[in-house]
């Protein structure tokens, strides 16, 4: 039997959503002069790399591509090797396993099936998708807190999506319930959820915001699951699975109780500087090597992009139409080139001389193509980002080189701007 994640939503306007309701939508930002780490000096942070893992699962039969996984995961930097660190990175490792585990005693068996389905029925197959990313909410006060987005697209009417969170006291390695957040026993803070969510309710009744299914009173309490909690800048917010207490298309609910309202003995909560900035910056700087890693592999660097070049061609004729249908129009390719890189290198790219514009259409020339020989590690690396400000920050890469003569670590280190509302790379990262 097919196992599906619970809940079902748009990812982008997911990760959006939550964005701008935990950062306030619309308000004006003085500029950043300083960096975040001078901004969030001494309240008991810890420094926090991005830990990615992708992978394409192919069919051992006939080498087709079934799926495509990534995971993004924390992992906290521990040069004195505190036992409590550990604790917290050894939880993350564990729940990468457990999510390669599922994926290859289920994901791998639909994707299987779904392929024989698009043969016999003669329709075509596309892999499937199984993705993980995680974004810190709040970090200080020896507390931090982690939102993770599971996502699973398997080729449905919409993708599959569900928010997992933990919050963990650092001093102590220790996984957070909400008793620990809210204080007193585990039914108290349980009754202290159901009040505020409500109360707020309530409070939205006959106005355009009442987005909730008849008896939410007591879907709030039956649907509620109680690790769906995260502490923000402000606030400790609690949130529901889509269709747990509300339509669709209301998305992920959220209910925020501001920390002035909460007295947790042993445990200091208070209100932190926004990281909205920092927030955005991880989020775009996962995104852009993405797209780097795709425009070097297949397009600048090792490979250039599929062409349809006829068995018979004259042997002068290097041009030739490109089949991806996400280059449809040259304009296509153009923007997707300059929305990975600054103008200075983009234009650089666009007119090296691989493509060219054949009345609106992208041509390569494959007297460009070549191959080389290449060993770094995109599967598995990490990065961080520092001197981080509003207009640039230091995207710093770290993985491994696996040449012929021996494994190596290596790091690679790309300054990222912002032109025209867009973070953008300096430079191709290879």
């Amino acid at each position: 039997m097919r196992k599906k994640w619970s809940f079902q939503i748009n990812i982008l306007v997911v990760l959006v959503t939550f964005g701008l309701m935990l950062t306030g939508c619309g308000t004006p930002q003085k500029e950043q002069t300083q960096n975040i780490a001078a901004e969030n000096k001494n309240t008991g942070s810890v420094a926090i790399e991005r830990k990615v893992h992708s992978e394409t699962l192919r069919d051992d039969r006939d080498g087709t591509a079934l799926l495509d996984l990534k995971i993004t995961y924390p992992q906290i930097k521990n040069p004195k090797n505190l036992g409590s660190i550990t604790k917290i990175n050894e939880y993350y490792g564990k729940q990468l396993d457990d999510f390669m585990s599922d994926i290859l005693a289920q994901g791998l068996e639909i994707a299987r099936e779904d392929k024989e389905a698009a043969q016999s029925g003669g329709y075509e197959f596309r892999p499937h998708a199984y993705e993980r990313s995680a974004e810190v909410y709040y970090n200080g006060h020896n507390l931090l807190s982690i939102l993770s987005l599971q996502y699973e697209n398997t080729g449905g009417a919409h993708p599959n999506s569900v928010w997992l969170s933990e919050t963990f006291d650092v001093k102590t390695g220790k996984k957070l319930a909400l008793n620990d957040i809210l204080g007193g026993s585990r039914e108290e803070a349980l009754t202290r959820v159901y009040q505020t969510v409500l109360d707020k309710i309530k409070a939205t009744e006959g106005t355009d915001d009442f987005v909730y299914q008849d008896g939410y009173s007591e879907n709030i309490r039956k649907n509620y699951a109680e690790d769906d909690f995260i502490l923000t800048d402000n606030s400790v917010t609690f949130y529901y699975q889509p269709y747990a207490i509300a339509a669709y298309a209301a998305g992920f609910p959220l209910f925020e109780l501001p920390y002035n309202q909460i007295k947790t003995p042993g445990l200091t909560i208070s209100e932190l500087p926004k990281n909205q900035l920092e927030n955005e910056l991880y989020d775009q700087a996962g995104k852009l090597i993405d797209r780097n890693k795709e425009a070097y592999f297949n397009m600048f660097g090792l490979s250039m992009l599929k062409m349809e070049i006829p068995e018979e061609r004259a042997v002068d004729k290097v041009l030739f139409p490109v089949t991806d249908e996400r280059f449809v129009n040259f304009a296509d390719f153009e923007q997707f080139v300059k929305g990975t890189y600054i103008q200075s290198e983009a234009d650089s790219l666009l007119n090296n001389g691989k493509y060219h514009n054949v009345n609106g259409k992208v041509y390569g020339d494959m007297s460009k193509d070549a191959s080389v020989g290449y060993y770094v590690n995109w599967n598995d690396y990490r990065y961080e980002l520092e001197d981080m400000t509003e207009r640039s920050a230091t995207l710093n890469i770290l993985t491994t080189d696996n040449s012929p003569a021996g494994q190596k670590d290596i790091s690679i280190n790309v300054k990222m701007h912002k032109e025209n509302s867009n973070w953008l790379l300096e430079k191709m990262i290879y």
